[in-house]
C-alpha cells in the first residue's frame, strides 16, 4: 500500500532553517546590546565631582538629570557618532535671531543674537541666558541651545566673538582662546540694557575658554548667577600639543581656523607674523596658534600667551556655581587631561562625569535629544532658585537657607 504522509521538499527545509539563523541572529544582537548597556552602565552614572559642602545635596535634589542615568542613542553609541551629532542635531523648531552689535572700546566688534520664537517676543521677561560661542560651534548646535533655553525658561541670546562667523573684524586682534575682556563689556551692556534680569551663561567645547576664564578674572564681580559648560577644554596648552587627539580631528579644527582666517587677511595683513599668509600654511593646531592669536594679542612668547590664556589660571576665585559635563570617552579631551581634584577643592564647582558621550554629544532616545544641555539649563534654573532664595534671607532676615 503507498504511504500517503506528506513530505518537506529541501526548499522548505532550507527556508525553515533561514528563519532559525536568523531569529537566532536577531536573539544574538539583542543579548550584545543589552550586555553592552549592563557593561557600560551599571553604576547607573553619571558620576558626580565635587566637594562634600552644602551645595552639593541641593544641586542633587534639585537636577533630575544628576539621579537619572544617561544610556545613549543605541545606535549612536559610539563617541566619534556622538560628536558628530551634535555638530548636526537642530530642534524642530528653529529660532529666529534679531542680532546687535556691540563696539568695544578699541573699536572692535561683537555680535549679539536674541534667540525669537513665534510666541515669543523681543521684550520677553524670562530670565536671561548667554551662549558663549566657540570656534567649533555650529550654527545647529547653535540653534539646539536656544531651543533648549527656552523650553527650560530661559531667553537666549548668542554672544559672537569679534572676527568668528559673519562678525566683522574691525581691529588686528582676533578673539585669543581665553580672553574674557571682550565677553565682559558684551555682559555690562546685556545688564544695563536689561536690568533686573538674572543672568546664566552655557558654553560648548572652545567656547568655554572664555567662560571659564571669566568667571576666575571677575570672581564675585561677574554679574553670572551660574554657568555651565559642556566638554570644556580644562587645558588649552595641552588640548593644542596633544598626540592623544586623534589626527583627523586636529586636521579638522586647524582648517576650521584657516577658514576663519581666510576672510580676515585683509584686516591682518599689517600684522608681521601674517604677511604674505604665511599663517595659513601652518602644519598644526599649536603652529597656527603661535603664528596668529599669540601675535595679533600681544604676547611676546607663545609662553607668555599660555600664561594669559588657560582658562584655569584663576580657579580659585570663581565665586558662582559651575556645572562642567564630561565623557570618558571625549575623542578631544582625554580622561586623564579632566581634573577632578579641581572639583574635589573647590565648592563651587561640579563635574557630571559620564563613561559615554563623545564631545558635545551625550544625545540619547531614539531620536537624538541632549540630555547634557537639558541638564546644563537644569542646573542653571536651580541656581537661580537658590540665588534668590540667599538674597531673600540676607534682605530681610526671614526665610530658610537652602
Amino acid at each position: 500500500m503507498e504511504n500517503t504522509t506528506p513530505g518537506i521538499n529541501s526548499g522548505e527545509e532550507g527556508n525553515v532553517l533561514t528563519s532559525l539563523v536568523l531569529k537566532g541572529s536577531l536573539f544574538c544582537l539583542i543579548l550584545y546590546v543589552v550586555w553592552i548597556y549592563v557593561d557600560s552602565y551599571y553604576d547607573l552614572g553619571p558620576r558626580l565631582v565635587s566637594k562634600n559642602s552644602s551645595l552639593r545635596p541641593y544641586f542633587l535634589r534639585k537636577c533630575l538629570g544628576l539621579r537619572s542615568p544617561f544610556l545613549p542613542t543605541v545606535w549612536a553609541y559610539s563617541p566619534h557618532v556622538q560628536t558628530v551629532l551634535s555638530a548636526v542635531v537642530c530642534p524642530a523648531t528653529l529660532p529666529r535671531f534679531e542680532r546687535e552689535y556691540l563696539e568695544l572700546k578699541d573699536g572692535g566688534v561683537v555680535a549679539l543674537d536674541w534667540a525669537t520664537f513665534e510666541e515669543q517676543t523681543l521684550k520677553d521677561h524670562r530670565a536671561v541666558v548667554v551662549v558663549v560661542c566657540g570656534l567649533v560651534t555650529t550654527g545647529n548646535a547653535v540653534a539646539r541651545v536656544c531651543h533648549g533655553a527656552w523650553r527650560s525658561g530661559f531667553r537666549a541670546v548668542v554672544f559672537r566673538p569679534r572676527g568668528h562667523g559673519d562678525v566683522l573684524l574691525t581691529t588686528p586682534r582676533l578673539q585669543s582662546f581665553g580672553d574674557p575682556s571682550d565677553f565682559r563689556e558684551a555682559l555690562e551692556y546685556i545688564r544695563a540694557t536689561n536690568p533686573g534680569s538674572n543672568l546664566t551663561a552655557v558654553s560648548l567645547s572652545t567656547g568655554c575658554g572664555v567662560l571659564i576664564s571669566y568667571l576666575g578674572e571677575y570672581g564675585s564681580s561677574t554679574y553670572l548667577t551660574a554657568a555651565a559648560c559642556i566638554s570644556p577644554i580644562y587645558s588649552a596648552e595641552n588640548f593644542y600639543y596633544s598626540n592623544a587627539i586623534s589626527s583627523i580631528y586636529r586636521w579638522i579644527l586647524l582648517q576650521r581656523q584657516k577658514l576663519s582666517l581666510r576672510s580676515h587677511v585683509s584686516c591682518l595683513q599689517n600684522v608681521d607674523a601674517l604677511a604674505g599668509t604665511s599663517a595659513l600654511r601652518a602644519e598644526s593646531m599649536a603652529e597656527f596658534e603661535e603664528m596668529v592669536f599669540c601675535r595679533t594679542n600681544g604676547a611676546r612668547t607663545i609662553e607668555e600667551y599660555w600664561e594669559q590664556n588657560e582658562p584655569t589660571r584663576e580657579i580659585d576665585e570663581v565665586a558662582v556655581p559651575l556645572l562642567c559635563i564630561s565623557s570618558k570617552d571625549d575623542p578631544l579631551v582625554p580622561h586623564e587631561s579632566i581634573p577632578t581634584e579641581l572639583f574635589l577643592t573647590y565648592p563651587h564647582f561640579f563635574l557630571a562625569l559620564t563613561e559615554k558621550g563623545g564631545h558635545c554629544g551625550f544625545f540619547e532616545g531614539f531620536q537624538p535629544d541632549s540630555w547634557a544641555e537639558r541638564l546644563a539649563f537644569e542646573f542653571l534654573r536651580a541656581a537661580q532658585k537658590l540665588n534668590v532664595a540667599t538674597t531673600h534671607v540676607h534682605s530681610n532676615g526671614n526665610g530658610t537657607m537652602i
